[in-house]
């Protein structure tokens, strides 16, 4: 199916760039998320008169996501977990766990920017942690995983 790229998508292009994607894709993602539209002759003519517009809301977006990444870069955050004495975690520390933990900071952020390459977290200690905050737009940060001091 051809669809017509209504924002910048990460691994398929540009905003105004006319894509092959598989049917299931476009209609079950790109389109209800309004990233495209199908490529038609009307919806091709109605881009174009709205592509001023949408070029100075992909640029908001981008330069927001900017500002977010700054304030993000280099932060050092630590949680708490419980774990056993040789340092394993009872569970593991997760994107959702890691986004509550940014946004109870003052950076708000959605657990489906946090990115795991290796998984969550399952031992105590420092790890670098990935956010993707734009199709564009990356950032930063040290999580440091601490065992829960536990109760005499």
């Amino acid at each position: 199916m051809q669809v017509i790229l209504l924002n910048r998508v990460q691994n398929l292009g540009d905003l105004g760039e006319i894509v092959n994607v598989k049917n299931g894709y476009a209609r079950n993602y790109l389109i209800p998320q309004k990233l495209a539209s199908r490529a038609t002759e009307d919806n091709i003519k109605a881009f174009e008169a709205q592509k001023a517009e949408l070029v100075a809301k992909a640029n908001e977006s981008r330069a927001a996501a900017e500002a977010r990444a700054e304030s993000i870069n280099g932060l050092s955050i630590t949680i708490t977990a419980n774990a056993s004495p040789e340092g394993h975690l009872y569970g593991s520390v997760g994107p959702r766990e890691i986004s509550e933990k940014l946004t109870e900071s003052g950076y708000p952020v959605d657990a489906s920017e946090v990115i795991q390459s290796e998984g969550a977290f399952k031992d105590v200690g420092e790890y670098e942690v990935k956010l993707i905050l734009h199709a564009d737009v990356e950032a930063d940060f040290t999580l440091t995983v601490e065992a829960e001091e536990e109760e005499a």
